[in-house]
C-alpha cells in the first residue's frame, strides 16, 4: 500500500461499504482492507470487517465524514442504555 495513506477505521463490512461511498462521493480515495481472509468468515462465522486508509492530506476531512457519518453508533450499539421515561410508559 502507498505509504501516503493512513488507517481511518475498522467497521464491519456493510459500514465499511457505506462509508467508502460517502469518501468517494466527497472525492477522497480510500482503500478497504479486509481483516480476516474469507475463509475465515465462511468457516468461522466471524463478521468481515474492513480497515479503512485514506490519503494522508485527507485524513481530517475523511475523519469529520466519520463522525457525521457514525456520530450516533455509540448510542444504538450500547443495550446497556437506560430507557427514558417516556419510552417506559
Amino acid at each position: 500500500m502507498n505509504s501516503g495513506y493512513v488507517f481511518l477505521v475498522e467497521k464491519e463490512a456493510m459500514w465499511a461499504e457505506m462509508l467508502e461511498q460517502v469518501l468517494k462521493d466527497n472525492d477522497i480515495a480510500c482503500v478497504a482492507i479486509p481483516v480476516y481472509g474469507a475463509g475465515m468468515t465462511l468457516r468461522g462465522g466471524v463478521t468481515e470487517r474492513y480497515q479503512i486508509f485514506v490519503p494522508r492530506e485527507k485524513q481530517a476531512e475523511a475523519a469529520e465524514l466519520l463522525n457525521e457519518l457514525f456520530s450516533s453508533e455509540a448510542l444504538l450499539a450500547d443495550p446497556e442504555e437506560p430507557e427514558s421515561p417516556e419510552e417506559s410508559r
